[in-house]
């Protein structure tokens, strides 16, 4: 494992990222249940009710949240530079998260514009919190990296995702005169596009060749990689204003080819891998990087089909489902144990202290992942096979509980081994 530019010294307390790790699979738990008791195929239709609101469970209360998380830990010891008064913005960020996503998501089920007012004030408060402290961390940050451009840029489409995002749910609860789609078209892409993609490739500079014992990305490519798709980002929003479709097909091929070639360097990279044993945790991570590659190829066939609706709905949901929680997962099986290992050697126990490979056991990692798969193949059969929603549904809760067990068998492991050493000294 590849540590030594880790300014490991400079880690917030264990609890900090555990609070929202712990918390998030929980949201996919509920997630699973509004589509399971919705009456109808909410897939068929990419605004109903039932949709928005699962959606919205699974980006903001679990993809948010892990990656909220994992910016109180990425910042101090991958940048070098801590988040200041990390105990207090973790609670201040965990807590309207938590309560935001809650109230969104019911007020679009229930289409209650009061609990769509609350949610907009809620997650705008805690997001804006968390951006404050992020780029306060950024601009204190000694060190230029490629990782450091795309954490930057990433938190700067965050800002405007979630000012556009705030917009449209008061829009929604006061019947405000808005060009709806034009700002939901922003506000996706600048979501999944910009904060989604951005976060996950700055970290991945530094997870993949730690973790995965890889050699490092091209210093060339990952130099160039965050501001050019950070600037086909900035043309795409462009070409939405302007209403300009040449500018828009230019700019989201180029967005979906950077996009392409970030997994298909991630791809490479792996392969080349000085330690050839099955890996559960790197599985998760190839198989994000071949969703990424389809969810390109449906984009592309939505930019060349005269019907693109239904093509883009399957390439959101392979980029949400396949992409983002696939890699989500991939990376919490390898940083969670990390993390309770290391903070137990830090805090000076030297013997005792299990191995990464006993706090969370890696056949279940391997279920979680054929649980995966088969749950992400049930959502894109789930528009023309109505009974896939179930199927869908049941995998999704499947996977949020088997996520639950796992992390809290981590953090049991972390507290017993602590109590049991504390003891014994």
């Amino acid at each position: 494992m590849k540590t030594a530019s880790l300014s490991t010294e400079q880690a917030p307390p264990i609890a900090v990222p555990l609070r929202f790790f712990a918390i998030a699979p929980l949201f996919l738990l509920l997630a699973a249940l509004i589509i399971a008791i919705y009456d109808t195929n909410p897939f068929v239709d990419a605004h109903s009710p039932a949709l928005l609101a699962a959606t919205h469970c699974i980006t903001i209360g679990f993809i948010g949240m892990i990656m909220q998380g994992a910016m109180q830990q990425i910042l101090p010891v991958v940048i070098g530079s801590p988040m200041p008064a990390s105990r207090q913005i973790a609670w201040l960020t965990l807590l309207p998260l938590i309560a935001g996503t809650l109230s969104l998501s019911a007020g679009f089920l229930q289409g209650a514009p009061a609990l769509l007012n609350l949610a907009w004030v809620l997650l705008g408060f805690g997001f804006v919190v968390f951006i404050a402290a992020s780029l306060i961390s950024l601009s204190r940050a000694p060190a230029k990296t490629a990782s450091k451009t795309a954490l930057l840029l990433s938190v700067l489409a965050l800002t405007v995702a979630v000012i556009l995002g705030a917009l449209l749910a008061r829009g929604y609860a006061t019947g405000m005169q808005l060009d709806y789609a034009k700002l939901a078209a922003a506000h996706i892409s600048l979501a999944l596009g910009g904060w989604v993609t951005l976060l996950i490739i700055g970290v991945s500079y530094q997870v993949v060749p730690m973790f995965q014992l890889t050699p490092n990305y091209p210093h060339r490519l990952a130099s160039a990689l965050p501001p050019a798709l950070f600037t086909s980002l900035l043309l795409y929003l462009c070409s939405i204003w302007l209403n300009a479709p040449a500018l828009s097909y230019f700019a989201e091929s180029l967005l979906w080819v950077l996009a392409v070639v970030f997994a298909l360097t991630t791809l490479w990279l792996q392969s080349r891998r000085r330690r050839r044993v099955a890996d559960a945790t790197l599985s998760f991570f190839r198989l994000g990087m071949i969703s990424l590659l389809c969810a390109a190829l449906l984009s592309a066939a939505a930019l060349l089909s005269p019907s693109p609706a239904h093509f883009r709905t399957l390439s959101v949901s392979v980029f949400i489902l396949g992409f983002a929680l696939s890699v989500i997962h991939g990376m919490l099986y390898k940083i969670v144990p990390f993390l309770v290992w290391f903070h137990l050697f830090r805090g000076g126990i030297k013997k005792g202290v299990p191995n990464m490979k006993q706090i969370i056991p890696e056949a279940w990692m391997w279920r979680h992942l054929w649980l995966h798969i088969a749950t992400l193949l049930a959502a894109l059969l789930s528009s023309v096979w109505t009974a896939a929603i179930r199927l869908f549904a049941i995998g999704l809760a499947s996977e949020g509980v088997l996520l639950c067990f796992a992390l809290y068998t981590g953090i049991a492991v972390y507290r017993r081994t602590l109590k049991k050493l504390v003891a014994s000294t």
